[in-house]
């Protein structure tokens, strides 16, 4: 890396932005971890008590969880989404999972013999 290779990056307006929303997100994600372990001491008594889980907590730790994996995603530069309150709370996961499945089925449909003795043949019969 050169030095204006690295000023570029410094400067960059986007950047800081970007690091201002992680420290935001890590805020809310100590507090929502909080949260969580208000559901677990919860969840755990009902069990206790009454022998099984709430159902209704359950979908709502559910949906904690899936907001959790969103941060924890953003924050990771896993995901360049932000999460809820600056996108849907609900995001489209079964398209996620839809596009998931299709590279897949690609890659398989791809991959030909790969991996099986006598080397590498592509399913296509013009390709040897």
């Amino acid at each position: 890396m050169d030095n204006e290779t690295v000023k570029k990056n410094v400067s960059n307006k986007n950047q800081w932005l970007r690091i201002l929303y992680m420290i935001l997100f890590a805020v809310i994600l100590y507090l929502v971890m909080m949260l969580v372990t208000v559901v677990v001491i919860v969840q755990l008594l009902f069990a206790l008590f009454t022998g099984k889980p709430n159902e209704d907590i359950g979908d709502f730790a559910d949906d904690l969880s899936k907001y959790v994996y969103r941060i924890v995603a953003f924050l990771t530069y896993t995901d360049d989404r932000r999460p809820f309150p600056f996108d849907n709370w609900e995001q489209d996961d079964e398209q996620e999972t839809n596009d998931d499945e299709d590279d897949y089925s690609q890659s398989m449909e791809n991959m030909g013999d790969a991996g099986q003795p006598g080397g590498d043949r592509r399913s296509d019969p013009n390709q040897k």
